[in-house]
């Protein structure tokens, strides 16, 4: 895709009926950054709140994996939905997937809301891709990424957005993600059991000898979350 400066394209606009949209995403490192950039307030330990451009929005922490997706989404309806969005951080399954590439699944749906994807790519000068976002249980080593890239023909993947599509139905389901680590790399695949301080401790004091990685993966996850939170603000904002 031909990278064009900010200046040099307006702000794609489309006219499309003020339907509520939600957004999920697995951890608070995936979410609080899109609630703070949507300008959203908290209701719940789990759920937020507002408006975008005059569309309501709802921002789900789902937790990680298809089973706690399905749980935390029990008590909301698809039918109250226009648009829902698994948000978050993916795992490249091809080469050309790098660190801060934005990856787009939008399996049948409307061009009126995909369209503006790339144009708001376009416009913010971020790499952006279409492509299969695989659903998988555990964190991928390098190896099991490339072969089942090539198998699948997929380009990335996630463990919550083909919980957020069964339980969607009908409404419209789009994955816009965010790659973390790239073909070739490896990620800590144990993850702390609470995302309070006291558990994060513990999880630390268990794992030391890999703490300069997860340091070192929690920096690079901020500022792949920044690019994602920039990306669907604008994307948001003009549907």
């Amino acid at each position: 895709m031909s990278q064009l400066m900010q200046d040099d394209i307006d702000a794609p606009q489309i006219a499309l009926p003020k339907t509520p949209v939600l957004i999920t995403a697995a951890t608070k490192w995936e979410a609080e950054p899109l609630a703070k950039a949507l300008g959203l307030n908290r209701t719940s330990p789990t759920r937020w709140e507002g408006t975008v451009n005059g569309r309501p929005l709802t921002l789900l922490k789902s937790g990680i994996g298809a089973k706690n997706t399905a749980d935390a989404l029990t008590a909301s309806k698809p039918q109250d939905f226009g648009l829902t969005i698994s948000a978050g951080l993916c795992g490249a399954m091809q080469k050309e997937a790098k660190t801060g590439h934005l990856v787009v699944d939008a399996r049948e749906v409307d061009l009126d809301y995909v369209k503006p994807l790339r144009e708001t790519a376009i416009y913010l000068s971020l790499p952006f891709h279409f492509g299969k976002i695989l659903h998988t249980n555990i964190v991928l080593k390098p190896a099991v990424k490339k072969s089942l890239g090539e198998e699948q023909r997929a380009l990335a993947c996630d463990m919550e957005t083909a919980a957020l599509r069964r339980w969607a139905e009908k409404t419209p389901t789009i994955a816009v993600r965010v790659v973390l680590d790239e073909l070739h790399e490896e990620i800590p695949a144990d993850v702390p059991e609470g995302e309070d301080p006291v558990s994060l401790a513990k999880f630390a004091l268990t794992h030391a000898a890999d703490l300069p990685r997860l340091i070192s993966t929690g920096r690079r996850s901020a500022r792949a979350m920044k690019t994602l939170s920039q990306f669907l603000k604008t994307y948001l904002e003009t549907i």
